[in-house]
């Protein structure tokens, strides 16, 4: 009997002492419940707001974890992934209207031309709420070698949605965020896309499977590109593709430099564009020195996430 006891001391102490490790050396800090409560008794069950507490307490490693668990893991956990945590690609001037956003987004089904995963179709932005806090880039912290695009302590990913969602965020990674006003995200925001990085906007399960991050992300570096090169599409193009005005292109190949999706190649001394890799983002469009790229519309590549459509009514 004393024997069990003793292992029942240890196992509380145990997982008290995990507790108080999670909570920065608290019982509990007040944005956790009303978190967990967010998330709801359900999802709680299901493992989601568990998972939910550990993707914001320790985001580079949790990040390092599913990408090693998609290099060794068989199709069901890579099906799963794709499914539960995924981004959505945006070309400058969508991811600007996200943070400009005046009016409230109700939930809304994207349906599967904008998000085409069996899950995480929602977005909901309670746009007199709306908080924005820029934290540190998971993936980036986590790589050994520097970023080839953004410099340390790469805070490049910017948390947009209300109190209950930032607060937890600041009181678990206090030393690598930061709430911004609206007028610095868009300043940062400007700065991201000025550095060649691509706007994606991420959904995840443990956020109720909604929308509620613009990454700022590299090829280098990011998970979603990492994941892409392993066949697994956990990026969803813009809905957009580049195409090349050949009268003006010079074939200068600035573009070819700048595209993180290698989907730029030359022919006949003039730039072109490889439609089954081109995410749409825009980067090239605004790197080209002669104003021979442009977006347009590819229903191919599924539809934009654009919220001013959304707020009027229209998906």
């Amino acid at each position: 009997m004393k024997h069990i006891l003793k292992l029942r001391y240890v196992i509380v102490t145990a997982l008290l002492g995990l507790l108080m490790w999670i909570e920065r050396g608290h019982i509990l800090l007040p944005s956790t419940l009303p978190a967990l409560r967010w998330v709801g008794i359900k999802r709680l069950l299901k493992g989601e707001g568990f998972n939910g507490i550990f993707y914001g307490r320790w985001i580079p490693q949790y990040i390092k974890f599913i990408s090693l668990m998609a290099r060794y893991a068989g199709p069901g956990f890579k099906d799963w992934l794709m499914n539960t945590y995924h981004g959505k690609v945006l070309p400058h001037e969508l991811a600007r209207a996200i943070i400009e956003i005046d009016r409230d987004i109700p939930l809304t089904d994207l349906g599967k031309k904008i998000i085409p995963y069996t899950r995480a179709r929602e977005i909901m932005i309670n746009a007199e709420n709306l908080d924005f806090v820029l934290t540190r880039c998971g993936c980036k912290t986590r790589k050994a070698e520097p970023c080839k695009l953004a410099k340390p302590p790469y805070h490049t990913c910017i948390l947009i949605g209300e109190p209950v969602l930032t607060n937890f965020l600041m009181q678990h990674q206090p030393e690598e965020s930061r709430r911004v006003s609206r007028a610095e995200a868009l300043e940062l925001l400007e700065e991201f896309h000025a550095q060649g990085l691509v706007h994606n906007a991420w959904f995840k399960d443990c956020i109720k499977d909604r929308f509620y991050v613009i990454c700022n992300c590299c090829p280098c570096c990011c998970l979603g590109f990492e994941m892409m090169n392993m066949g697994i599409d956990q990026l969803a193009p813009s809905g957009y593709m580049a195409r090349v005005d050949a009268a003006a292109c010079q074939g200068c190949q600035t573009a070819i430099q700048w595209c993180p999706f290698d989907a730029i190649e030359m022919h006949d001394g003039k730039s072109g564009v490889i439609r089954d890799r081109c995410m749409g983002c825009g980067i090239c469009v605004s790197k080209c020195p002669h104003g021979a790229r442009s977006l347009h519309l590819d229903e191919g590549k599924g539809l934009p996430l654009d919220v001013r459509k959304l707020t009027a009514g229209a998906c």
